[in-house]
C-alpha cells in the first residue's frame, strides 16, 4: 500500500487503538471524556468522524469500531465505506 493519506489514516487508528489497549490494560470498562477527547482528535487527523459519542461507551466496544475502521481502509471491508 503506497497511498499517503491511507498510511496516515492507518497510522492515526494505531495510536486510537493504543489509546483503547492502554485504558482496558488499566482496567477501564468505560470511555472517559479524555479518552474520547483523545480518541475524537485522533479520528479526525484520521479524516474519519465518529458517528456516534465516544463518552460512556464500553471500551471494548470502541476497540471493536476501530479495528472495523481500520478492515475498511485496507478494503477488507468494502461494505458501507464512503471512504
Amino acid at each position: 500500500m503506497t497511498d499517503p493519506v491511507i498510511r496516515a489514516r492507518l497510522r492515526a487508528l494505531d495510536r486510537c487503538l493504543q489509546l483503547i489497549e492502554d485504558a482496558l490494560a488499566s482496567g477501564q470498562e468505560r470511555v472517559t471524556g479524555a479518552l474520547a477527547q483523545n480518541l475524537h482528535q485522533l479520528l479526525g487527523e484520521a479524516g474519519l468522524v465518529a458517528t456516534h459519542r465516544l463518552e460512556g461507551r464500553r471500551v471494548d466496544r470502541v476497540l471493536d469500531d476501530i479495528f472495523a475502521l481500520q478492515a475498511r481502509l485496507l478494503g477488507q471491508d468494502e461494505e458501507n465505506w464512503s471512504g
